[in-house]
């Protein structure tokens, strides 16, 4: 759906009014005089439709007084969708996934009030019965939370029991708020700018922030600290040939009763003008002159969190290039040394582009490993160059895939070639084994090349090692397996290879793969392309050792992931990309917002989260930091079985049951990466977690000044 399209002006109607009002919003106290009186729209208040018993989703009826008004449902601080409202009553269907519905964390915000008189535009809207499955509420009971209704005695005001209509921006409830209660005291220089406030898992977007200080009030269903606020200048606009300079102002916050000042030496602010610069820091002001944030009591950190660990060279971080690398890989040998490979980019003689893949050696203290190529990176381009005898100089047809060790140290890469005709691409992988001192083994297939020819495996995306440092190597379709010399295992499916066994279902696209190898060296695939049209996010597929399909997994050897359809968008972008197959045989998989654990036969593991299922926080403010989508990057299992999930700022933690752990962070399972007890770490790119040897957590990432292995403590 395009909602752009619902956002088209419509024909006005006009309306008689006797009063009249200035801009309203529900953010601004008014009074009885400037605003205009309740309207009861036409129909009866909360009147109510009969559905099925086992209807699906969520029923909400409504209606619009001009047929612009602008309705958001959001259920659990996450969108489920949008209504664009009609004058007539008409009811609109939410189809959601969960395995039970709270009403009272269901909200129905009006977005887009208008009243002008002058041209005859007054937007109301007035929300009837509110359906789940067989549960029908009344937008009128007494329980229902208003932030929008306005009322003759009192004009708009915050409350329970107030009616079914939004005359204001704001929202409906079904049942009282539980959690902390937020104002925010601030103004603007100019009257112009913009703030947003975000509060634990609560985000208000685009405040008009008048010259007047005022009080905007926010009712949450949550509990949090006062570092889960943060308060954010959007629109930053320094015109001095015109007399232009927006800045916004915070005197203070209240947060359930207590002060906390702007100016207080435990807050944090960013794009402050101090020197001649914009910095960020401590620096005990009220305004914010550049776009930029307020971060309150953010020095106070109780619970549990991940930071660098200081007694490591570098303190925490060893840098290994000063470059902006991509295409990083991590793994950790017996030796509890840390290898690295990366691919980074520059210009050679002649103003030419050069690429290189480069794979390094670090100890657990931090220091470079002398031993491995006297120290030095090994190039894996001008390697596989040379052993092509290719003198192109064409170093950007070459990428990096992957990296691993296996039971002796060598060091295995995964590196893709392509060549082009000037229409069609056509591509070429290789594996290389390094030894422990960095050089190629030359007991490896070819002088320690090895080209993928089975399966017709050509662009492979998956690599694994198993027990017997068997390589197994899969592209969407396909899987080929050689012995740790580099031959072809011919004991494994047909000379070497096995398809994919593929679901019987319409619309199926292979999609790329991630391989994991159980105990008894059973091969686990995680496979599927999303499309819409498909009823799965992604498939789970059970091979045997010799490659044979394992019919005693799921269907026949195949299991279907569904997408997760607990919000509007979800169901086309959902990804399931990372996985995790424990000592027990079951296997997790993490998405964009949810865990889902199986079983070692298939089925939903309904001892983990709820049912099977864990939601992750989308967009929150937790432990003085922002924390915004699970980015898929890495997912891993601490030595207690607890799941870390990096976020962009932070981590999250899950219990070994599926629980969003509270004894880590800000109590709510999240914890972020303190700027000030991690110098000037890039938090969002925090890369490639792996727990080592002796069970601390040690990642890929970047300072300011470079890019190297970042060492964890937990604390």
């Amino acid at each position: 759906m395009n909602f752009r399209n619902l956002l088209k002006p419509l024909k006005r109607r006009v309306l008689q009014r006797s009063q009249t009002a200035s801009r309203r919003g529900s953010d601004v106290e008014w009074s009885a005089e400037t605003l205009e009186p309740r309207l009861l729209l036409a129909g009866d208040a909360g009147q109510e439709i009969s559905f099925a018993a086992n209807a699906s989703g969520i029923q909400i009826q409504a209606i619009g007084e001009t047929g612009e008004e602008y309705l958001e449902v959001r259920y659990d601080n996450r969108d489920i969708g949008y209504m664009l409202l009609t004058t007539e009553w008409a009811t609109y269907q939410f189809d959601v996934d969960y395995t039970s519905i709270d009403p009272s964390k269901l909200q129905v915000h009006f977005l887009n009030d208008l009243y002008d008189p002058d041209q005859g535009i007054d937007r109301n809207a007035q929300i009837g019965s509110v359906t789940i499955g067989d549960q029908v509420l009344s937008s009128d009971a007494a329980d229902v939370f208003s932030t929008g209704t306005w009322l003759a005695e009192d004009g708009i005001v915050a409350g329970s029991g107030r009616g079914s209509v939004l005359n204001a921006n704001g929202y409906l409830q079904y049942g009282a708020p539980t959690g902390s209660e937020l104002v925010v005291y601030a103004r603007g220089a100019e009257g112009a700018e913009l703030m947003s406030v975000q509060a634990g898992e609560y985000h208000a977007d685009r405040i008009n922030v008048g010259t007047e200080l005022q009080a905007y009030r926010f009712y949450l269903n949550e509990v949090i600290d006062p570092n889960s606020v943060r308060i954010e200048f959007l629109n930053d606009l320094y015109r001095p040939d015109l007399g232009i300079d927006q800045n916004l102002i915070i005197d203070r916050i209240e947060l359930d009763g207590v002060t906390y000042e702007s100016e207080d030496a435990s807050t944090y602010v960013t794009g402050v003008f101090r020197d001649g610069q914009i910095r960020s820091g401590y620096y005990q002001t009220e305004q914010i002159d550049s776009r930029g944030y307020m971060q309150f009591d953010a020095t106070t950190f109780e619970s549990e969190r991940y930071r660098l660990d200081q007694s490591i060279v570098g303190d925490g971080l060893t840098e290994l290039t000063t470059t902006f690398p991509f295409d990083e890989h991590h793994a950790i040998n017996s030796n509890n040394q840390s290898v690295l490979a990366w691919t980074e980019t520059d210009w050679g003689q002649g103003s030419t582009f050069v690429r290189t893949i480069n794979v390094q050696v670090v100890d657990a203290d931090g220091t470079v490993d002398e031993n491995f190529n006297g120290g030095e990176p090994v190039d894996l381009i001008a390697a596989t160059m040379a052993h092509l005898n290719d003198t192109s100089g064409e170093t950007y047809r070459y990428s990096l895939r992957e990296v691993a060790t296996d039971s002796q140290d060598r060091i295995l890469a995964q590196v893709q070639k392509y060549d082009t005709n000037g229409f069609f691409n056509t591509y070429t992988t290789f594996l290389i084994r390094l030894q422990p001192d960095g050089q190629l083994d030359a007991g490896f297939a070819n002088n320690g090349f090895l080209q993928i020819n089975e399966g017709s495996i050509t662009t492979a995306s998956a690599m694994a090692l198993d027990a017997q440092d068997r390589i197994l190597v899969s592209n969407a379709t396909a899987i080929a397996r050689y012995n740790s010399d580099g031959s072809v295992d011919n004991s494994f499916g047909d000379g070497g290879s096995t398809g994919i066994p593929a679901p019987d279902v319409a619309n199926y696209t292979p999609g790329s793969t991630k391989l994991a190898i159980r105990d008894d060296n059973s091969i686990v695939v995680l496979t599927g392309l999303q499309y819409n049209a498909n009823p799965s996010a992604n498939y789970l597929v059970q091979l045997n050792e010799d490659g044979s399909t394992g019919t005693w997994f799921g269907d026949n050897g195949i299991v279907s992931v569904p997408y997760q359809q607990f919000s509007l968008y979800s169901n086309f972008s959902e990804r399931f990309e990372q996985m995790i197959v424990d000592d027990q045989g079951r296997i997790t998989l993490l998405g964009d917002v949810a865990v889902l654990r199986y079983t070692i036969n298939g089925q939903l593991d309904a001892t983990f989260g709820d049912g099977g299922r864990t939601l992750l926080p989308e967009y929150t403010v937790s432990d003085g930091q922002v924390f915004f989508g699970s980015y898929n990057n890495f997912f891993i299992q601490d030595g207690e079985g607890r799941f870390l999930i990096p976020y962009v700022g932070g981590l999250a933690r899950l219990t070994a049951d599926g629980q969003l752990d509270a004894t880590f962070g800000g109590g709510d399972g999240l914890a972020a990466f303190q700027p000030i007890e991690n110098g000037d770490l890039q938090t969002y790119s925090v890369r490639e977690g792996l727990i080592d040897n002796d069970g601390e957590l040690r990642t890929l990432a970047r300072a300011n000044t470079g890019f190297g292995v970042a060492y964890w403590e937990l604390v």
